[in-house]
């Protein structure tokens, strides 16, 4: 098991990011850490005989996550630029926080432009003329009042930014709370249903199921 304290789901398979994705390792923890399994690990030497049982369990329901994001080509692509359905609320709202942060730091964003020389440059490179000096003219406005208004909208394209990306925030955790809950329900309707199964035949037709 990965010794990060919140391992990502690469990490859980020891997986590469760019790798084609194989059921092979989420196999071999399903068989240690489904809960069937439990009782019979608690009488092995090995190193995992000494985790808790609320260890374990947590450690299945990642493993069973993991499995549904790297096995799905949209959740995967979702998680691996958004960080999409894995983690804590605080997770996602460091993630919109980066996002932000990287979107201030790429060449040419208008950002740190205080001036209207600032932003006379900015459109002179954004527009291809960086060696142009003309003068500018007077034509709608004059440039004083231009900027008032342009940091006006800025500012309220912020508040509508930052709203936006709360309402996203929520709705992620929001996701991730019911497919944690997803996942309980099916493990205890798992659990009624093969109630009369032996611990191995149990394992074995969850694996079944999961192909």
């Amino acid at each position: 098991w990965p010794s990060n304290p919140n391992p990502t789901p690469y990490q859980i398979f020891d997986h590469h990011n760019h790798a084609p994705y194989s059921k092979a390792r989420f196999y071999e923890l399903v068989k240690i850490y489904h809960p069937d399994r439990h009782h019979y690990q608690k009488s092995a030497s090995s190193h995992d005989g000494s985790l808790t049982h609320a260890v374990r369990l947590e450690r299945y329901r990642l493993v069973v996550a993991a499995n549904e994001i790297l096995s799905d080509p949209v959740k995967r692509r979702a998680y691996d630029l958004y960080g999409a359905g894995w983690g804590s609320k605080m997770s996602h709202e460091n993630m919109y926080r980066k996002a932000y942060r990287s979107w201030r730091k790429e060449p040419g964003n208008p950002s740190m432009n205080a001036t209207w020389e600032d932003w006379e440059r900015w459109y002179e490179e954004r527009d291809g003329n960086k060696g142009a000096k003309q003068k500018q003219q007077t034509v709608f406005m004059s440039n004083e009042l231009f900027v008032v208004v342009l940091c006006t909208l800025v500012v309220v394209g912020s508040m509508g930014q930052a709203k936006r990306a709360s309402t996203n925030t929520m709705n992620l955790v929001e996701m991730r709370d019911q497919k944690h809950a997803a996942i309980n329900q099916d493990m205890n309707r798992r659990q009624m249903e093969q109630g009369g199964l032996t611990r191995h035949e149990r394992v074995e037709n969850f694996l079944r199921q999961r192909e």
